[in-house]
């Protein structure tokens, strides 16, 4: 029989064959090969494809719509190939009609094995001392996960295990970053920072000298739907609070030899905002690798090309903040609808001269 084809068009999966078999028992409808197989039709059947007298429909469901796609004719069986892989894991009805009863069989590919891989890989500020004013955390997650409101599935636990109420900024779809690996949770500005009502009213959400545990609850899922692998927690104790703003002048720099790439390597008196760090040091002129390490503490570049002797200058954008919200040179104030990812449009910046050597 020579083999043929048709696409079937204008949105109509359908496609008519007259049938005829010994038994209708002996029609057999299987998915190999991504493509639906339907045997048992007789050779006057298969020859008179275009007679009309028989009809096949393929669908997810008895009032879905007809699945497009492609059929032909070889080896005294049909095939069906959809425009689109079927999916693992659902079925799809496949219907013969030819006069009387309909025939009817289900189909289906093997389920994917969903068990969730997701993590929480980190938790940002890294040291497990924060001060009574910390501003925020950043939850680095090891893949996309879904948008929404990330704060129903986060909270904190004071060292009674009693949950801590509302310390949170109540903005929780605003604060994915773009890949949508890392949220950022604000604590409360306004219960943080001293002299504003919230603070009168309820104080601070971590006090100095209590220990907290952060819980991320691993019903939180991924761009795929899944949960999370597995809860997370970040257990700290807070400090004093923190009101002092940044001075360059405190940093000490190792400065690396001429003609090595040996980084250049700052490192600070206290943790810094690990995001902002990350976008706010720079070397004028000079592109190269940076490497965030000593739980926020050192800041390193790692040159394209090796030092020539001279003298750089390392640039610092005013808006760079510790872990209070304190930047340089002026105490903590935020507007914490500012993307920590987006600067480009400061322009305030603190140049910290350094010499290479040879």
């Amino acid at each position: 029989m020579q083999e043929w084809r048709r696409r079937l068009a204008c949105g109509v999966a359908l496609f008519f064959i007259p049938w005829v078999t010994s038994a209708r028992s002996e029609i057999r409808v299987a998915l190999v090969d991504g493509q639906i197989e339907i045997a048992g039709l007789t050779t006057e059947a298969m020859d008179a494809m275009e007679a009309g007298a028989t009809r096949v429909r393929v669908s997810v469901g008895p009032d879905a719509p007809a699945i497009l796609g492609e059929y032909r004719v070889a080896g005294g069986r049909l095939y069906f190939q959809p425009m689109f892989p079927f999916d693992p894991g659902r079925e799809y009805i496949v219907r013969v009609d030819g006069g009387g009863e309909p025939f009817f069989a289900t189909v289906a590919l093997p389920a994917r094995d969903l068990v969730p891989t997701t993590i929480v890989e980190h938790i940002y500020p890294s040291t497990d001392t924060l001060p009574e004013n910390q501003l925020k955390f950043y939850i680095h997650f090891s893949a996309p996960m879904a948008g929404g409101d990330g704060l129903v599935f986060v909270k904190l636990l004071d060292d009674n295990g009693e949950q801590v109420i509302d310390p949170f900024l109540p903005l929780g779809n605003a604060f994915w970053g773009r890949n949508h690996r890392r949220y950022t949770v604000f604590f409360d500005p306004g219960r943080v920072k001293r002299g504003i009502l919230p603070n009168e009213e309820m104080g601070r959400p971590i006090l100095e000298g209590r220990r907290y545990v952060l819980v991320v609850d691993p019903t939180w899922r991924d761009a795929e739907g899944q949960p999370l692998a597995e809860p997370f927690r970040k257990e700290f104790i807070a400090g004093p609070p923190d009101e002092t703003p940044i001075d360059p002048k405190m940093w000490t720099l190792i400065s690396p030899r001429a003609e090595t790439r040996e980084p250049l390597t700052v490192d600070f008196p206290e943790p810094l905002d690990r995001a902002v760090l990350a976008r706010t040091l720079a070397v004028e002129n000079v592109d190269g690798e940076i490497e965030i390490s000593r739980d926020e503490t050192r800041w390193s570049l790692i040159p394209e090309k090796p030092w020539q002797a001279g003298t750089y200058h390392l640039i610092a954008l005013t808006i760079l903040e510790d872990l209070a919200g304190n930047q340089i040179g002026k105490p903590f104030e935020v507007d914490v609808f500012t993307r920590v990812d987006s600067p480009d449009d400061v322009t305030d910046t603190h140049r910290v001269p350094f010499v290479v050597r040879d």
